[in-house]
């Protein structure tokens, strides 16, 4: 193939969210916002298809690393395209219910944050990672402070970025020292690369690691998760919870497998595994006292972050094809959770308030049974998804002699199992009619679709998410084998 067009194809996927990042501003341009705002949604779900379309032909796994071996678009790039793809459009028709006049620049936020996650997951050089890591953040920056009606939005923007940027600064730096022991930015060349292990080839990884841990909101790089979580609107809440897990989570295990000598993986991830094994108790033992579902779901995806971790440290094809599982599982979910509490906040009511839950059942009994399931998979309960995760990854550590991470599952398991049976309890617990409340109206002009649209679009992601998470856990055999054919070490 042409190198040009070897490379066109490659990028494609990502010049189709560009191109439609960059035709949503420009219809802001030429047509009243009023009048064109539905177009906005159509070319930013449009884009996201095409792009989906566009990783078709690289299934195949025939095409070579692209710009001089910056970019691997692989069947493990595909895959984990697919799932950034899905959390993407997904959180398009979460943010329907928009009412503020930016959203043309929050929509083109969201296409250029998963642009960045796509360059991650496909990375072939510590250069493109890192690329990839400063274009997801710098928009999830921006898009963390686009909600005007709470106060703490920008607050939580401001935290974010500082600790975001500390932890690019540590993961810039390991780089630097993994390319002065190795020579090369590549990874296929520092996976060939004969070196002794001396103490700046090991410090330089770690270092890495911490910016990649901080994407995952490993303990103790997880102090932004909680103020991120609750300030950000829901819909970017929902795009943080899965995107920046999948995309840390595929660039880790790329940049581990080259850069982690064979033989040794046991001992140099020994310091992840028990990150891992503290994060799973902290965010299932804290996340007993939240009171908002935002800020629970924040520290449950600290424990679901150490649970991903389970998949790396025997750095093998089934630990991998285990955590894109459970990824797949981790993303209906938690996009189904979000998108009820978008639901009820499109309606006036404070969705993330636990105590606006009690008597859910009574009111709104389709969507209490609804969350229910959805909590049953974050538990990790049959008919799930997240059971049959959680089971591979079990599987996994045991195959990898994980036994630390193995306990703190099983432990971590119990304790949150209590966190999410008490959103149920709430749900058909009865609450007085005036104990209700009600959020404050959009501001006077605010740019709102119709109720029927926002009220469908809101819907659709809580079908997609319920069917999704049902599937995964009654016929997982067919997304295995397909998982296994893409996920080779």
């Amino acid at each position: 193939m042409n190198f040009d067009l070897q490379n066109f194809t490659i990028a494609a996927p990502l010049l189709a969210l560009a191109a439609g990042a960059l035709v949503i501003l420009l219809l802001d341009l030429l047509i009243p916002a009023k009048a064109g705002q539905g177009l906005w949604y159509i070319f930013g779900i449009l884009s996201v298809l095409l792009a989906g379309y566009y990783l078709i032909p690289l299934w195949d796994g025939q095409m070579a690393p692209g710009f001089g071996g910056a970019m691997m678009m692989d069947r493990f790039a595909v895959v984990f395209s697919l799932i950034l793809l899905l959390a993407a459009g997904l959180t398009l028709l979460l943010s329907v219910s928009r009412k503020e006049e930016d959203k043309s620049g929050y929509l083109a936020l969201l296409l250029w944050g998963a642009m960045g996650m796509i360059i991650m997951a496909s990375s072939g050089s510590l250069m493109t990672i890192f690329l990839g890591l400063e274009l997801l953040s710098l928009a999830l920056y921006v898009a963390v402070a686009f909600d005007p009606t709470h106060p703490h939005a920008r607050e939580a923007a401001l935290k974010y970025f500082v600790l975001g940027s500390l932890a690019s600064a540590f993961m810039l730096f390991g780089f630097a020292l993994v390319y002065g022991v190795t020579g090369t930015m590549s990874l296929a060349g520092i996976a060939k690369a004969a070196i002794p292990q001396t103490l700046y080839y090991k410090v330089g990884i770690g270092m890495a690691m911490v910016g990649m841990a901080f994407k995952l909101a490993l303990v103790p790089f997880h102090s932004w998760a909680p103020d991120a979580y609750e300030g950000a609107p829901t819909a970017i809440t929902a795009y943080m919870s899965v995107g920046t897990k999948a995309a840390a989570f595929a660039v880790m295990a790329r940049f581990l497998v080259a850069a982690v000598p064979a033989g040794v993986a046991g001992k140099y991830l020994l310091p992840l595994s028990v990150l891992a094994a503290l994060s799973m108790l902290l965010g299932a033992t804290v996340g007993i006292w939240q009171n908002d579902l935002k800020r629970l779901m924040a520290y449950s995806g600290i424990a679901h972050a150490g649970y991903l971790i389970m998949a790396i440290p025997g750095l093998s094809s089934d630990g991998l094809t285990a955590g894109a599982y459970y990824l797949a599982a981790y993303a209906f979910t938690a996009m189904g959770i979000f998108a009820v509490i978008s639901l009820l906040e499109s309606e006036g009511e404070p969705g993330s308030s636990l105590a606006n839950l009690n008597g859910l059942w009574y009111r709104r009994p389709g969507l209490a049974v609804s969350l229910a399931f959805l909590m049953f998979g974050l538990a990790g309960l049959p008919p799930t998804g997240g059971f049959i995760g959680k089971f591979l990854l079990a599987k996994a550590a045991v195959g990898s002699g994980s036994w630390i991470l193995l306990g703190a599952l099983v432990l971590s398991t119990g304790i949150s199992a209590y966190v999410y049976l008490r959103v149920v309890g709430a749900l058909i617990k009865k609450q007085p009619e005036h104990a209700r409340k009600v959020m404050a109206g959009a501001e006077v002009g605010a740019l709102e679709l119709p109720a029927g649209t926002v009220r469908a679009g809101i819907l659709a992601v809580l079908v997609i998410a319920l069917v999704g998470l049902l599937l995964l856990g009654v016929v997982p055999g067919p997304v295995l084998e397909f998982l296994k054919v893409a996920i080779r070490v």
